[in-house]
């Protein structure tokens, strides 16, 4: 019993002795610094260093990290330590810099309590101007186990981001592993522990999972880096299975800043000459650049609301090549049962031989055919459009819209006139009916309640009730409708008695005869003014959907030249030595990627995974993240919140975003300070009330009507997209949001969602 108490105090002396020897070399500069480099395995090039700390013991010698660093972690000394390591980091590649090497990026890792030090963001931010070090050469590595307070860390890193400084995630796969969490982090690089690449090469599951994480990091358009790799056969594993960058003791160990710049020109010899060559190292590069833009291609048509597809002509029969969207899967359809197949293989005998008719007119060469089609009771209207190479057609590529609804209102009306006669007479919208010539046969009672008068039933064209402006446009419409024999909406102007010009907007629907031709033409009317708010919704509605897919569109067809553009001139700065260009045009080539992701979200913000959610909490999270930028522009945060509100089944990051950017527009319209109050109240017994009210400089009239425009905004470098994602969210979520404003009053913002109902009383 008394040697085992010798032998414990003895142990609790080895470890004060420690903690006071570190205390000392603290004070006594006996710390130093090793660098390791990190290597690019496309071009071979050293691209970073990573510092690593060492204790010169005057008595014991070279101590390493894994001795010291967790008395430092227990002590608190490790914050001491830790800002020492980053100064000195910051130094030594501000002074290679200055020597004319080539610039790096240097790496310095985070402790736990680094990361959760309270003023952690301005100690870096501190340690950059003095040192001079640009924030894009300095990145900050933290692990998986560090990030288990979310929020909080989520925080801190966009806080780092907008430094400009780089995060690292290290030692993944070993931690606290999230795939929710990792999509979530402002990372820019994840660095894949040294325990897989050991094995990667002889064990094949640890095969498997590099190659698997190279592939994720890689759809999220992150850096991957190797740690670890320790031979020629690690390194070529990684080349061929597109790694980014590695670092190991094949290339170089831990040394001493001196010592690294003497190895410098050797370690960038190593990939060059035992590696995979540069030119198939760049084939296989770029033969992922187009398997990702192939696979974004498909992603695209997948989530479009209408139908693409292709077909090509083999062996006399029309053959799809792409057939893809929502609108197929409506018909009941997958795309394996259509591409590659026959018309006859999925469509009825009848339904197959008039579409073969309808495709071989394209295939001969005839431009914008469109025609209408049925495929398990859901009608389309379809185009065609043949695809030439050297004045010969090699392809077909057509698309499709879900005509449904349109067509039973359609066949409604065919079926009896007297029917139709009857609801015109009775309801309020302006009912006309004109024979193919335009001449009005019919005009409902109801003309007179909306205009002051019925337009006469006489067999004449004369349309001097209609506005001149609007006669040729009309006409054009009408034309068109009679020989497409498809309906058509448009606007025009009618004066009414009093003198006032009313909005219309009618819709045309050719009423088809026994032989083919048309006979009539019924127009339905309405008065925009007496419906203009729930005109503008649903106006707002398409218009965001349409611009929407023409949004992920754009952003598609840019992205994949611009993924090429990107890693070309990576590719092109290793050996280019105005790197101050390369630098501009990344950085342009950035904010493009930046605006494209704006688009990629606006236009497909769908609901993801929803949970019961606690309003009050959300709320409680929501204020603690808008906190600091309210104190700094001395703006109070009122809160009046329920705290027994019912759950709502929502998807709590989504809801966040809505009411993080409605907190964002309020504090930045409250530039001198002002008043944000937040009620949460129960509306009704389905829905919660969610009030947001500023004492801002508010919103003009002429702005309130475009406020949810997609493109428009009130801030001078904004994108227009934010609130129309803030429409769309709580849109999909079964809710509704209105703003109201006044110049110099302020604005409110009002928030309706649904309350999870209880299936026991449902």
């Amino acid at each position: 019993m008394e040697e085992n108490i010798g032998i414990t105090t003895s142990k609790k002396n080895d470890r004060f002795d420690m903690e006071n020897g570190l205390r000392n070399a603290i004070e006594q500069e006996n710390l130093l610094l090793h660098y390791q480099p990190k290597l690019s395995l496309i071009s071979g090039k050293i691209v970073g260093v990573e510092a690593l700390v060492r204790w010169d013991h005057p008595e014991k010698g070279t101590i390493s990290p894994g001795e010291f660093i967790p008395i430092a972690e227990e002590t608190g000394l490790i914050l001491e330590i830790g800002e020492w390591v980053l100064r000195t980091a910051c130094l030594q590649n501000k002074a290679w810099q200055d020597a004319g090497y080539t610039p790096v990026v240097m790496s310095v890792n985070l402790s736990v309590r680094q990361l959760y030090q309270p003023q952690i963001v301005e100690i870096v931010k501190r340690i950059l101007n003095e040192t001079g070090l640009a924030p894009k050469f300095l990145e900050l590595e933290i692990t998986e186990s560090m990030v288990m307070d979310i929020e909080h860390c989520i925080q801190i890193l966009r806080e780092f981001n907008r430094l400009g400084v780089q995060i690292s995630l290290d030692d993944f796969g070993t931690g606290y592993s999230s795939l929710q969490h990792l999509k979530e982090l402002p990372i820019n690089k994840l660095k894949i522990d040294q325990s897989f690449i050991r094995n990667c090469t002889v064990d094949k599951n640890d095969a498997t999972i590099v190659k698997t994480i190279i592939a994720m990091v890689h759809q999220l358009e992150l850096t991957v880096v190797a740690e670890g790799v320790e031979s020629i056969e690690h390194m070529v594993f990684l080349q061929r299975n597109l790694c980014n960058e590695a670092q190991g003791y094949l290339f170089c160990k831990p040394i001493p800043p001196d010592e690294f710049i003497q190895e410098y020109k050797n370690i960038e010899q190593i990939i060059p000459q035992k590696g995979i060559p540069k030119e198939l190292s760049n084939q296989k590069w770029l033969e992922e650049a187009l398997h990702l833009a192939q696979q974004e291609l498909e992603e695209t048509i997948r989530q479009q609301q209408g139908m693409t597809f292709k077909y090509i002509k083999k062996d006399g029969n029309f053959i799809h090549t792409i057939c893809d969207g929502e609108l197929l899967h409506r018909m009941g359809l997958l795309p394996e049962q259509i591409v590659g197949r026959k018309l006859n293989d999925f469509l009825t005998p009848e339904t197959s031989e008039g579409t073969a008719q309808v495709y071989q007119r394209a295939w001969e060469g005839e431009e914008n055919i469109t025609y209408e089609g049925e495929v398990n009771g859901i009608h389309t209207i379809i185009s065609l459009r043949p695809i030439k190479r050297a004045g010969q057609v090699v392809e077909v590529i057509g698309s499709a819209v879900d005509i449904t609804e349109m067509k039973q209102l359609k066949e409604a009306l065919i079926q009896s006139e007297s029917k139709y006669q009857i609801i015109a007479e009775n309801m309020t919208d302006l009912v006309t009916v004109c024979d193919a010539n335009g001449r009005i046969t019919y005009a409902s009672p109801s003309h007179m309640s909306i205009l002051g008068f019925i337009p006469k039933v006489d067999g004449k064209e004369e349309y001097h009730w209609v506005h001149h402006d609007d006669i040729p446009h009309l006409q054009e419409q009408f034309m068109y409708m009679v020989s497409s024999k498809t309906p058509s909406q448009t606007e025009f102007r009618v004066k009414h008695v009093n003198g006032k010009w009313v909005e219309v907007e009618a819709l045309f629907s050719p009423v088809i005869g026994k032989d083919g031709d048309v006979e009539k033409v019924v127009v339905v009317g309405r008065d925009i003014s007496e419906r203009k708010k729930m005109d503008v919704y649903i106006r707002k509605t398409e218009k965001i959907s349409v611009v929407g897919q023409l949004a992920a569109g754009i952003a598609h067809e840019i992205r994949n030249p611009l993924t090429t553009v990107k890693g070309f001139l990576q590719l092109m700065q290793q050996d280019f030595k105005q790197d101050n260009y390369f630098e501009i045009m990344l950085s342009e080539i950035n904010h493009i990627e930046k605006i494209i992701k704006e688009f990629l979200s606006f236009a497909n913000p769908v609901v993801k995974k929803t949970l019961d959610t606690d309003i009050y909490k959300l709320l409680q999270q929501i204020i603690t993240i808008m906190s600091t930028q309210s104190i700094l522009k001395n703006v109070e945060i009122v809160q009046q919140v329920d705290q027994e509100l019912p759950l709502i089944d929502c998807n709590e990051i989504q809801i966040k975003q809505v009411f993080i950017n409605i907190l964002q527009n309020a504090l930045e319209a409250m530039k001198d300070g002002g008043v944000i109050t937040i009620k949460a109240t129960r509306d009704s017994l389905d829905r919660i009330k969610f009030c947001f009210t500023d004492t801002g400089c508010g919103i003009s009239e002429d702005r309130m009507a475009y406020i949810f425009e997609p493109f428009y905004s009130t801030k001078e470098k904004g994108t227009g997209l934010g609130l129309n994602i803030c429409y769309k969210i709580i849109q999909e979520h079964g809710g509704t949001i209105n703003i109201e404003s006044k110049v110099n009053y302020g604005t409110k913002v009002d928030v309706f969602l649904p309350i999870k109902q209880d299936p026991l009383n449902s």
